[in-house]
């Protein structure tokens, strides 16, 4: 078989038909391909959803009980028979020659093994709050929106992102998983799943390609435009920051290093003085940096042997 597209759900049926409507219109009639779906959530009316489109889609529908989307996605690599796995999330877009391009310039790149395409935002029809500045640098990576000026050429690992990514069978034959403790899991997990999988891949010596022209739009649902929902993300990100790429040593307090309470207290002022002002790009600039400092706060002080002096 030439590709198994793999993704897990959780309770986002609406979003989910979205999917799977457009996965109907793939380009794929010089492929051979599945679609493995693994719902997180184990209902009955998403089992129902999924394998009503049986018809038209080559999907099997299996399930994952104990919570987390990296226990789902490590459920679905043994039944994989793709010699391509292509990742993916359930709010995505896909457009019709995405699969093509992902496989075709697998083909073309055959000393790569990792292989990262576009995701461009879908947003919903609402107001957006004043306060959020969508030019910010923080909203590629919030939102998941891939830099749309990359060009088809190597790229680091990092900078491949879930909704569009994929990897030559082999890698999993070598034993990769998923890690468990990573990834979406309830409100409150640790950031950087796909990217700490895949530091670890590169580490091993497979190398990572992008091809822009593979393209998915990412659904922005109404309830991530708010500030609410910028602050959690910021923090999750923080979190992650620690958890995949903290080696720096400094004296400790409360269980985090001193320079970040300074930090996070510099651009919580900062964030009222910008309020003040009406000064609303420096007061989200300030806000995305305080909310990024906590995670990361909370992160060294839950496991502070990272951050050990």
């Amino acid at each position: 078989m030439d590709v198994s597209v793999i993704f897990a759900t959780c309770n986002r049926d609406t979003i989910l038909k979205n999917t799977l409507d457009s996965l109907i219109n793939l380009n794929t009639d010089q492929l051979e391909w599945e679609l493995i779906v693994i719902d997180n959530a184990v209902k009955d009316q998403t089992k129902s959803l999924v394998e009503s489109y049986i018809p038209e889609l080559p999907v099997k529908y299996i399930t994952e009980s104990t919570p987390g989307k990296n226990n789902a996605l490590n459920k679905a690599l043994p039944l994989a028979k793709g010699a391509l796995l292509v990742f993916t999330d359930d709010d995505i877009i896909a457009q019709p020659d995405w699969l093509n391009e992902l496989y075709i310039g697998a083909k073309r790149n055959p000393k790569f093994d990792i292989f990262g395409g576009s995701i461009r935002p879908h947003y919903p029809n609402v107001k957006l709050d004043k306060r959020i500045n969508l030019s910010h640098h923080s909203i590629s990576s919030a939102l998941v929106i891939t830099d749309p000026t990359l060009t088809e050429g190597p790229i680091r690992p990092g900078r491949i992102w879930g909704p569009n990514m994929a990897i030559r069978r082999k890698v999993i034959d070598e034993g990769f998983i998923f890690n468990s403790q990573i990834g979406p899991n309830g409100k409150d997990y640790i950031m950087g799943s796909e990217t700490e999988f895949l530091l670890r891949v590169n580490k091993a010596g497979h190398e990572s390609v992008f091809l822009p022209n593979a393209v998915v739009l990412h659904q922005i649902r109404e309830d991530q435009l708010n500030l609410e929902w910028m602050a959690g993300r910021a923090f999750r990100q923080g979190k992650g920051n620690i958890a995949l790429f903290n080696t720096v040593k400094s004296r400790q307090l409360w269980g985090a290093p001193r320079y970040l309470y300074k930090k996070a207290i510099i651009h919580k002022l900062l964030m009222y003085i910008a309020r003040l002002k009406n000064d609303d790009k420096q007061f989200f600039s300030h806000f995305i940096r305080y909310y990024f400092l906590k995670g990361q706060i909370h992160q060294c002080r839950r496991s502070p042997s990272s951050s050990s002096t």
